[in-house]
């Protein structure tokens, strides 16, 4: 077995054992829906598996994104599941004599930036769909006693309330459809374009120069 294959089976471990904890993450936010018996064992693994990395991340996010922990981890890994595999590929590239010592850094930032935007787009894509949510919510009137009202208000209010100052007053609230269109240009036009480049980075090792052409 060659130091490439070595490195390239390292890619394909790491990429299997995001996989896992992707789904290991997914499957405990859908049981802090249910609230589970906690001490079931099934339960209590889940929760050593999940809640360091949640709770690690709750310290350094804002107080309004601190209810999300666990929607943040599993983008963190969905990150992980680009960046880990795709530099220990460009390191396999690299023993096997075909990259040079310039180009390695520059695979390593493509795989980041390329991490990076699929991070963002799925983020903005999220966020977008809970303003359409709460859109709706407004016409009818939510309880704001109700637990899952209160918390899309508290994550999306740092949002909605800088465009509601600017709006003139109207029988409906359409700051929800204005900044999910703002987001949604965003990803359309500045998320999409970066992880196209990284892309191309990636595929031709092309240099990350300042000023470089996207297009």
């Amino acid at each position: 077995m060659t130091l490439e294959d070595v490195f390239f089976f390292l890619a394909t471990l790491a990429g299997w054992a995001l996989d896992i904890y992707q789904w290991i993450i997914i499957v405990a936010i859908l049981l802090t829906w249910v609230n589970p018996d906690p001490n079931n064992p099934i339960v209590r693994f889940l929760n050593r598996m999940t809640l360091p990395v949640w709770n690690a991340l709750a310290a350094v996010l804002p107080s309004p994104l601190k209810l999300f922990a666990a929607y943040f981890a599993l983008l963190l890994v969905w990150f992980l599941k680009v960046f880990v595999p795709g530099c220990l590929t460009a390191l396999g590239e690299f023993a096997a004599g075909r990259m040079s010592a310039l180009e390695l850094p520059v695979q390593f930032g493509a795989y980041f930036l390329l991490g990076l935007g699929i991070v963002l787009q799925n983020f903005f894509t999220f966020l977008i769909l809970l303003l359409v949510i709460w859109f709706f919510l407004t016409l009818v009137g939510p309880s704001v006693n109700n637990p899952i009202v209160r918390t899309l208000y508290i994550l999306l209010d740092p949002f909605l309330a800088p465009v509601q100052r600017r709006l003139p007053r109207m029988r409906y609230d359409l700051s929800p459809l204005i900044v999910a269109g703002m987001f949604l240009l965003f990803n359309v036009v500045v998320v999409s374009t970066l992880i196209d480049y990284a892309i191309r980075l990636t595929a031709r090792g092309l240099p990350l120069r300042a000023g470089a052409p996207i297009f």
